[in-house]
């Protein structure tokens, strides 16, 4: 797969564009924490997504993406990410990391996988709560969903796929079928490129996702400190951040998302900037 700069430049400047649409920028006036507070804050919330850049990082590890470019995609898809609503930034997440890849299945599988144990793990939190609750939460009901259908998928895959193989090959030609052993084929190649990712790495998969919402969790009782640790608080902040409900400790998370990442990248576009300017210098003395 060529990348195509142009194009790839332009689906970037749009997505940023809606994301930025999307912040509200009241949220900034709304800030009352004390300057060590704060300090506390900013520390959580980059180890938070410290260990989540590690994490997809390992999913990803076989294509040797350079750890800075890589660092680049991360803020830059997450900050898409986080702002726009109903994880509808995931797709242009899937899309920068295929590209990055190769492979634009490799930047699906990457995503889903990433989504994946963080479903579990908010399921584990939400059941307990959903179940004292008599009102269906919709985002648990979602994540039950997608977790059942990728494990369902994942486990009856071979099967179907070798059924299915040689029933249409049995068939005989046509262009349906030679169309559809196309797709199988696909199918099949993102499946074991699936298998390979997991194969030795789901444990710490799972276990970099637990520390990476734990720490979130402790964010969100942090700031809501003065009342005390409010499992209520924690549940609508998960909640809310799906379905892009204004939420007070979410807002105080785009804040951080809109000051910290975009700082970071023009720290690491800056410094680029400056080596590019120091080596021209160079070479105009040599």
């Amino acid at each position: 797969m060529k990348k195509n700069k142009i194009s790839y430049y332009v689906i970037n400047l749009i997505f940023i564009i809606c994301a930025i649409f999307f912040i509200n920028f009241t949220i900034f006036q709304d800030s009352v924490f004390s300057l060590p507070k704060t300090l506390i804050i900013l520390g959580l919330f980059v180890l938070t997504h410290f260990i989540r850049f590690i994490r997809m990082y390992f999913i990803l590890l076989e294509d040797l993406i350079n750890p800075n470019r890589f660092l680049q995609l991360y803020l830059k898809t997450t900050f898409v990410s986080t702002l726009i609503p109903y994880k509808i930034g995931e797709i242009f997440k899937m899309y920068c990391y295929g590209v990055e890849t190769n492979s634009y299945s490799k930047g699906i599988i990457a995503v889903l996988i990433e989504k994946f144990f963080d479903a579990i793990i908010l399921c584990a939190f939400m059941i307990p709560h959903a179940v004292q609750n008599t009102s269906p939460n919709p985002l648990l009901i979602i994540m039950l969903v997608f977790i059942f259908m990728t494990i369902t998928v994942y486990c009856s895959f071979e099967r179907t796929y070798g059924y299915l193989n040689q029933f249409l090959i049995r068939r005989g030609g046509g262009n349906k079928s030679l169309t559809i052993l196309k797709i199988l084929e696909a199918a099949k190649n993102a499946f074991d490129n699936t298998k390979r990712t997991l194969r030795g790495r789901a444990t710490i998969l799972l276990l970099l996702s637990l520390f990476a919402w734990i720490i979130e969790t402790i964010l969100v009782v942090f700031m809501n400190s003065d009342s005390g640790i409010d499992f209520n608080s924690i549940y609508a902040y998960i909640n809310d951040a799906f379905l892009g409900i204004n939420n007070v400790f979410f807002n105080y998370y785009i804040s951080l998302c809109t000051i910290i990442f975009p700082t970071i990248i023009a720290i690491i576009y800056g410094k680029k900037y400056f080596i590019i300017l120091k080596n021209r210098e160079r070479s105009k003395h040599v």
